[in-house]
């Protein structure tokens, strides 16, 4: 199973970063830089699941 984990990192002063991750069976196969909303983060980890694994993930998780 691939899943594109976008995880949500908030800062004292209010900002929030998003990265995504893709994971296949427990290891991480990548990880992507910061991006200012969920769905650049997202849209960016389906991309790159197309492009290095040739489909989208099985399930993607925000957390």
């Amino acid at each position: 199973m691939i899943e594109l984990m976008i995880e949500c990192w908030s800062y004292p002063d209010g900002r929030s970063d998003f990265l995504w991750s893709v994971w296949r069976e427990g290891h991480r196969l990548q990880m992507g830089g910061k991006h200012a909303s969920v769905e650049a983060a997202e849209a960016e980890g389906l991309a790159f699941c197309r492009k290095a694994l040739g489909r989208p993930p099985d399930r993607v998780t925000r957390l």
